[in-house]
């Protein structure tokens, strides 16, 4: 072959080989070109094609088919090939946990019910309210609705009544208590129950009809289960083999040990111990409530501590140094009562000698819940284990409006009751004293009437203020060796400082009992 044809067969494979590669680039391109309306391709090509066809018609001329849906079609067609959006997924929401309430309880004790059915409130049932301590027999079943108002309102974690639950252990006055507290419980408050002197085995038991003062039928220890087992004893933690004692708890942090203090095997006493079988039975429930990082706080019906100089007697439990000293050893720094029918706080005395740091523990006593000025105690847990106590006065006159009710008692409640108090009291005061002016008696009585009164309600009295009065003059003067003088400067030396209210700082292992001293 010539130089010249090589030459020209050369330039034509070059030629070629260019048109190939414009080709390609070309193809290229097209490929990478964006879709019509400006939409970016899904990037497949078997996605692309039908798009690129409907295209390429379009750009030749061919008109789109409207009454064959082709142009519903191609958008159909568009939609689905054109890139779906991302959606981020939702973020989850992590669980916060609540934050922790220390729980709250109301203690009311001493309750002392008399069914309704047990009398017809007439001259005998009016006798024994005369020969009784001031309590407000007569009214306990409106106390009682309101006093359930009143949770409605707090809603606490429990109720607790401490024991002396009716007048005398009347069968009906149990079961028609009863009837009461489930009410309390469907409005969402938990009652928890432990049984008093009077509760159990009790041959006083009595109805009031007419004139006469008739028998009842007693309840029995398996009846008093029986009838409260709802409230307490079927939720226990633990429950006590030799008595009607148990534990409930409050919640992880916080355990309650409800004691049976009382004594009614085989007959009723007045006065109260802890069994021996239970003293090991909560030594138990101590070391349980050490490992779980609990608190446990005992509530009796009898009292820890000699909380009274004017009642010395059947009130403090037998073998309190032995309850106290279990306690403390466990460093329980309070435990609560009532059966005195005084409002009282106390600390444990130290020993003789005793290092003042040592650990003694305290004692709250709820005063009856049916004697003026008809209060119940709060209780509450602190965030660092402390503990706060205080009174307050059950709202009977506000129960008493929103019911609609006309009694004048109980629309004036604080009032009558507080009267009824110092007339009960005084009546009986004033039918002792003999061979004085009837002018003298009513002050003399009346001054012993305020007093205890006074008392009962935990609240200072200025003793140099008494003492310096006509009536205690009278006393002085009239009667000054008799018993109940003497009695009268009991309560004089036992009332310097007010009882409602009570704090325990654990960090500070200070108790206080925001004293308000008189002299």
């Amino acid at each position: 072959m010539s130089r010249q044809k090589k030459n020209g067969l050369l330039a034509l494979i070059y030629i070629g080989t260019l048109l190939i590669c414009f080709g390609i680039v070309l193809v290229i391109g097209r490929l990478h070109s964006p879709a019509p309306g400006g939409k970016e391709p899904s990037g497949s090509l078997l996605e692309e094609a039908p798009e690129r066809e409907e295209t390429e018609k379009a750009e030749c001329g061919v008109e789109k088919d409207e009454e064959h849906g082709n142009g519903e079609e191609l958008a159909d067609m568009q939609a689905e090939t054109a890139p779906k959006p991302v959606m981020p997924f939702p973020e989850e929401e992590e669980d916060q946990p609540e934050a922790y309430k220390p729980p709250v309880i109301a203690v009311i004790t001493d309750v002392h019910y008399l069914a309704p059915s047990l009398t017809d409130y007439g001259e005998a049932f009016e006798t024994m309210l005369k020969k009784d301590d001031g309590k407000l027999v007569q009214y306990i079943p409106q106390l009682m609705d309101a006093f359930t108002a009143d949770m409605e309102r707090l809603n606490p974690s429990a109720v607790v009544l401490s024991g002396d639950l009716t007048l005398n252990g009347e069968m009906e006055s149990h079961e028609a208590l009863a009837e009461k507290l489930k009410i309390l419980e469907e409005k969402g408050v938990k009652v928890l129950v432990i049984p008093g002197n009077h509760d159990i085995n009790n041959y006083a038991a009595a109805s009031y009809f007419g004139e006469e003062k008739g028998e009842a039928e007693m309840a029995g220890p398996e009846d008093f289960y029986r009838i409260y087992r709802q409230f307490g004893y079927d939720q226990a933690r633990s429950l006590d083999e030799a008595s009607l004692s148990y534990v409930y708890e409050l919640d992880e942090k916080n355990w309650l040990l409800m004691l049976d203090s009382a004594q009614y095997e085989p007959v009723n006493k007045v006065g109260g111990r802890i069994r021996e079988e239970t003293l090991a039975w909560m030594k138990e429930q101590l070391e349980e409530a050490d490992r779980e990082g609990a608190s446990l706080i005992p509530i009796a019906h009898h009292n820890l501590l000699k909380e009274s100089i004017l009642y010395p007697v059947d009130c403090t439990l037998e073998n309190n140094r032995d309850v106290a000293e279990l306690l403390e050893s466990y460093e329980v720094p309070l435990y609560i009562s009532g059966h005195l029918h005084l409002r009282r706080t106390k600390r444990n005395k130290l020993s003789p000698g005793e290092d003042e740091s040592a650990f003694r523990i305290s004692e709250v006593v709820a005063d009856a819940f049916p004697i003026a000025p008809c209060r119940y105690g709060v209780l509450k847990w602190t965030e660092n284990g402390g503990l706060a106590y205080e009174t307050r006065e059950t709202d009977v006159e506000g129960w008493a409006r929103q019911q609609g009710i006309l009694d004048e008692n109980l629309l004036s409640f604080k009032e009558y009751a507080s009267g009824f108090l110092k007339e009960v009291v005084s009546s009986q005061i004033y039918d002792q004293l003999r061979n004085l002016p009837e002018e003298h008696m009513e002050k003399m009585a009346g001054l012993y009437g305020d007093l205890n009164r006074d008392y009962c309600a935990g609240i200072p009295v200025d003793a140099k203020d008494v003492r310096s009065g006509e009536a205690f003059r009278l006393w002085q003067r009239n009667l000054p060796d008799s018993q109940l003088f003497a009695r009268i400067d009991e309560i004089l030396r036992d009332t310097g400082r007010d009882h409602n209210e009570w704090e325990y700082e654990p960090s500070l292992q200070c108790i206080s009992h925001r004293d308000i001293m008189v002299k």
